[in-house]
């Protein structure tokens, strides 16, 4: 590894952020059982020491690569949904959530590696929880907001209208990092607009408000 003191470092808050996307790059390319102290110093040109300052352990690291997966997912699709109408802020966070786009494609490749990690941490397995119980409430809240608006059956179950698309998401993801060919993005948005048609079946839809945009 080449000596990194005559590199100028970055103030504290800027290495945080390189040593992450530096754990991210190696997670993704060669599994999360590579992602330790010395190939993220190797894989950014710090010393094992810079990286241990900011994270002394891999479980930190991790802890921290999730954190910032499923806030920076849940950025997304807020700016998606910001300013949009009722009728279609649904359709934007779902849509925005699927690896439709080069950097969701990657997000969802670095989900599935992590994902794992909760079978052996419980700490992660809190985090992972914590986000999703969001994204499922973020979701439901739409629903609420589509079913006050009267674009939604006053009979429909939130829960689980919500419970069934989040599990869609998830499903489009999980394949998509599998067999990325066979969920190419008509696809996914296909699947996706059949599965909100059937959650709004029950009322006559308004002209264009059942079209992903």
């Amino acid at each position: 590894m080449k000596a990194t003191t005559k590199q100028p470092l970055a103030p504290d808050v800027d290495r945080r952020e390189a040593i992450v996307h530096a754990a991210w790059r190696v997670a993704a390319r060669e599994g999360l059982a590579a992602v330790t102290i010395r190939s993220i110093a190797k894989e950014i040109g710090y010393t094992t020491g810079i990286v241990m300052h900011h994270f002394p352990t891999k479980d930190v690291i991790i802890e921290e690569m999730i954190e910032r997966l499923y806030r920076g997912l849940r950025d997304i699709y807020l700016a998606e949904m910001n300013g949009a109408p009722d009728a279609h802020r649904l359709e934007r966070l779902l849509a925005s959530a699927l690896p439709l786009q080069p950097r969701l494609a990657f997000g969802w490749k670095l989900s599935v590696v992590l994902q794992g990690e909760v079978l052996r941490s419980v700490k992660i397995a809190g985090v992972h929880r914590r986000y999703y119980r969001q994204f499922e409430t973020d979701i439901r809240a739409e629903l609420a907001r589509l079913q006050e608006n009267g674009l939604l059956s006053p009979g429909t179950d939130l829960d689980m209208a919500a419970t069934r698309l989040m599990v869609l998401v998830e499903g489009i993801g999980a394949n998509f990092v599998l067999r990325p060919k066979a969920m190419p993005p008509a696809l996914q948005r296909r699947l996706l607009q059949e599965e909100l048609s059937r959650v709004t079946a029950a009322r006559e839809p308004a002209a264009g408000t059942n079209r992903l945009k």
